[in-house]
């Protein structure tokens, strides 16, 4: 007589090597989602850094004069074309603020050295990155190419070399600035 039912030997063995099937793939679902938090927080790293390059080149590239300060961390003021809040022809100024750390984008009616306690209502203040280390302008001898070395705290430093139009008049050049080059 022929048994056509599972022995309790052949049921013990299905349910071990379904428990292995399930924990590998348990493993690799939770494998998965930790690639996936990582590469979201990678994309919007990368996404940051592009946008602080596009609105750092944008100021530059439309800007009619270009003023850099500043020997470890540098200012640069400018007057633009480009406007973040509908401003014909700002004055842009980008500061480290030691203080706390953050990069910072002021847009006016009026010129950065202008700015007092009285009229801070005139200035739109943009926070552009948080826990910069760095924030240093170079230019190159003939005053074409400006390198920005951007640093923030446990992140690859940022360089971007831009280069200048020829209708930017440069004013007021740290001496320093260009021997530090």
């Amino acid at each position: 007589m022929k048994k056509k039912a599972f022995t309790l030997i052949e049921l013990l063995i299905s349910i071990f090597l379904l428990g292995l099937i399930v924990n590998f793939l348990y493993t690799a679902v939770a494998n998965l989602q930790k690639t996936n938090v990582i590469f979201g927080q990678k994309s919007q790293t990368m996404i940051n850094e592009q946008k602080l390059s596009d609105l750092l080149y944008d100021d530059i590239f439309l800007a009619q004069t270009l003023k850099i300060e500043g020997l470890k961390n540098s200012t640069l003021e400018m007057m633009t074309s480009n406007s973040l809040f509908d401003i014909e022809h700002p004055y842009v100024a980008w500061v480290l603020s030691k203080k706390n750390d953050t990069l910072l984008r002021f847009e006016s009616t009026q010129k950065f050295s202008l700015m007092t306690s009285d009229n801070t209502n005139l200035f739109h203040i943009s926070k552009v990155g948080e826990n910069c280390e760095r924030f240093h302008i170079y230019q190159s001898k003939d005053k074409n190419n400006i390198l920005i070395h951007v640093k923030f705290k446990d992140k690859e430093p940022l360089v971007y070399e831009f280069f200048k139009p020829m209708h930017i008049k440069t004013k007021d050049i740290n001496d320093s600035n260009q021997t530090s080059q």
